[in-house]
């Protein structure tokens, strides 16, 4: 119980810290959605017996299916729209206000905390990313790019696991056991919070 508490008042705080910052339109409405869509997320997973900690960051959440949107074929982008229930948003304010929404979680000036906020697209070794992709990407969502052979799977968790080590500081030395599908992609995030006491 005390989780659900704990999680609720992350997801308040998220939606109230878009409140603090005068944002555009978009990335108020993409804040409530996501709030939303965390609070599903957390529904779902609290009824798997077997979890103990479930933390959801509607941000990140929402980053991840926005990148999922910009990669894909425009269905995947009408699909993603539809989850985060912004279907009437154009694509380009919805990466617009998702992006709003990373560099304002993210901002230590305005926050009296450091989250750190990774993100890693590994691809398999035979893919080739599109230049335009990549640029966009990196300009909305922050997200690297990597190529990796899932097909060595040690090497594989191994890398990822090292990468999410330095990308918090140590924090968060395992995020993965296993890759499932070795001809997929697998976008990777890793978040850091801590709270500055006053």
């Amino acid at each position: 119980m005390w989780m659900t508490r704990v999680v609720a008042l992350c997801l308040l705080a998220f939606v109230v810290s878009a409140e603090d910052k005068k944002l555009s339109s978009h990335a108020n409405t993409l804040a409530d959605n996501s709030a939303n869509l965390a609070f599903s997320l957390y529904q779902k997973m609290a009824q798997d017996k077997n979890t103990e900690n479930i933390v959801v960051s509607p941000v990140v959440v929402a980053s991840s299916l926005g990148l999922v949107a910009l990669g894909g074929k425009a269905s995947t982008a009408s699909q993603v729209k539809t989850v985060l229930s912004a279907d009437k948003l154009k694509d380009e304010h919805l990466h617009a206000g998702l992006s709003e929404l990373l560099s304002e979680v993210s901002d230590v000036n305005t926050r009296n905390s450091t989250w750190k906020i990774n993100n890693r697209l590994y691809g398999p070794s035979s893919v080739t990313f599109a230049d335009d992709f990549v640029k966009t990407s990196k300009k909305h969502y922050n997200y690297d790019h990597l190529k990796i052979n899932f097909r060595d799977k040690r090497s594989a968790v191994n890398s990822i696991n090292e990468w999410a080590a330095k990308s918090t500081d140590g924090k968060l030395p395992e995020i993965t056991k296993d890759v499932q599908n070795p001809d997929g992609a697998m976008i990777v995030n890793a978040m850091f919070f801590k709270r500055k006491c006053r």
